[in-house]
């Protein structure tokens, strides 16, 4: 179907212009965008293992072939190799155990689903005391602070 517009109709052609490209852009993102970032989103999701409540000193993550430097609140998946360095600290919460995990280098470690393991093959004992998986919050919004107790 086509639209012929008259010679007085000048002034809507940019205007009807924008709305096509407008309306194609938004087909776009809604087909095929979206779905393709939360398929990704859930692979992600289903590898993590635990996360870095806290990290003193150079300690470095190997996963996915490729060496990263551990910061606080990164996540680590399944089948990640730890190397600490001397006088370094590695704090995690593993989800599966529930517990916190405290790792003092030199030390190499790996850390599964089951675990961390450290590198002669023993199990690390984590007795650091329990912690939670984080929980994907419905609301929007606000501060969310840690050890800062709340004024009322």
């Amino acid at each position: 179907m086509r639209f012929h517009l008259r010679s007085n109709d000048s002034k809507l052609r940019p205007a009807l212009a924008g709305l096509i490209r407008a309306a194609a852009v938004l087909s776009a993102i809604g087909s095929g965008g979206a779905a393709g970032i939360s398929h990704s989103a859930a692979q992600d999701v289903a590898g993590d293992v635990a996360y870095v409540e806290g990290v003193s000193g150079r300690v470095v993550a190997f996963s996915r072939g490729r060496p990263v430097l551990l910061d606080a609140l990164d996540i680590i998946i399944d089948r990640t190799r730890i190397d600490l360095q001397s006088h370094s600290e590695l704090r995690i919460c593993h989800y599966g155990t529930q517990r916190l995990v405290i790792l003092k280098g030199p030390a190499r470690a790996s850390v599964s689903a089951d675990g961390v393991t450290a590198e002669n093959g023993n199990a690390i004992n984590a007795s650091a005391g329990i912690c939670a998986t984080p929980v994907a919050s419905k609301f929007q919004g606000g501060l969310v602070s840690r050890g800062v107790p709340s004024r009322q």
